[in-house]
């Protein structure tokens, strides 16, 4: 495998061979990066605008320090390295619909280190066939596993688009947190009834993540809710390992089908909601659900299971002078 770096102050098409160099920072004029081939960006590459002219078939695509403007325009870039086959970079701007295709079927192993980046700066990546372990962390946008028949492993990762299991895929056990945080839209988790080994996060203000079959978490994984909608699939039964609602933001839990129940189930211990609106839900498998209206919940219709009572050592008294209730906490 060769390597080749982006030179020539940064600005220019991928297929140039005025744009590529056999060293960082060095003379250009070298290939343009093949199939046997990694493409590399970093801090010498400059701050202008690479654009994706083609759709290249590389070994590795490394952004490292590079601080300029990956343009994709409607092109994606394929992978086919084992081991590393991206590593992302949160100095650079990516431009156009990114896609990176991993789907070598050979490959025994990928680590795809997306970097810490934003919404507007991350990338799909699609990861459909072979098997083994693919490692990801960082920022991704959509992610995508129609295919693949390995296992993913643990890492904290955040998905800013959809989320696609495979039926014959696995999830290695990890206690990092997989976070959905896109700022608006809908967009849709498909687990196709795989076990996910994983904590979940929605932190996703102005979205909605809708499921399109049942979410199954490992029985000591948590579903913790910050803000945004989560829509469980109409019809099933999620389970989780317990449910965790942060933050004075509302949020809402509602089902994928208006005035059709979704069931969320825990098998033990008490969860106990606030700041949430909840709608055509079922909650049972032998957990406590709290939802107390003190706790800022809405019980907006059409639920079974949940508590929407008052909490025990809660009283509401009336002052006849005042001619008004007072909620006071008693201890």
């Amino acid at each position: 495998m060769a390597n080749r770096y982006w030179v020539s102050g940064g600005t220019g098409n991928w297929n140039s061979t005025t744009n590529w160099s056999t060293t960082s920072g060095g003379v250009s004029g070298a290939t343009v990066p093949g199939a046997s081939d990694a493409a590399l960006f970093d801090a010498t590459s400059g701050s202008g605008t690479a654009t994706l002219n083609i759709s290249p078939d590389i070994q590795r695509l490394t952004l490292t320090g590079f601080t300029g403007t990956l343009a994709f325009g409607s092109n994606k870039i394929t992978v086919n390295s084992t081991g590393g086959v991206f590593t992302g970079s949160a100095s650079c701007t990516i431009t156009g619909t990114p896609v990176i295709d991993a789907n070598n079927s050979s490959a025994t192993a990928r680590t795809i280190t997306a970097a810490t980046v934003s919404e507007a700066n991350a990338i799909s990546i699609n990861v459909t066939a072979g098997s083994g372990n693919v490692t990801l962390t960082g920022n991704v946008l959509n992610l995508n596993f129609t295919g693949f028949s390995g296992s993913l492993a643990g890492g904290a990762r955040t998905i800013y688009g959809d989320l696609t299991i495979a039926a014959g895929m696995s999830t290695a056990a990890t206690t990092s947190n997989t976070t959905f945080a896109a700022t608006s839209g809908t967009k849709t988790i498909t687990t196709n009834n795989v076990t996910l080994d994983l904590a979940v996060t929605f932190n996703a203000p102005g979205a909605s993540y809708n499921f399109a079959d049942a979410l199954t978490l490992n029985s000591t994984r948590v579903f913790t809710f910050i803000d945004g909608t989560v829509r469980l699939k109409n019809g099933t039964t999620s389970v989780v390992g317990s449910f965790v609602t942060t933050g004075t933001n509302q949020k809402y839990l509602e089902s994928t089908l208006a005035g059709s129940q979704a069931t969320l189930s825990d098998a033990s211990g008490t969860n106990s909601l606030s700041y949430t609106s909840i709608k055509d839900s079922n909650a049972t498998g032998g957990a406590a659900w709290n939802a107390f209206v003190t706790n800022n919940i809405v019980n907006a219709g059409n639920n079974t299971g949940w508590n929407f009572g008052i909490p025990f050592d809660y009283a509401i008294e009336f002052s006849p002078a005042l001619r008004s209730f007072t909620e006071r906490k008693h201890f």
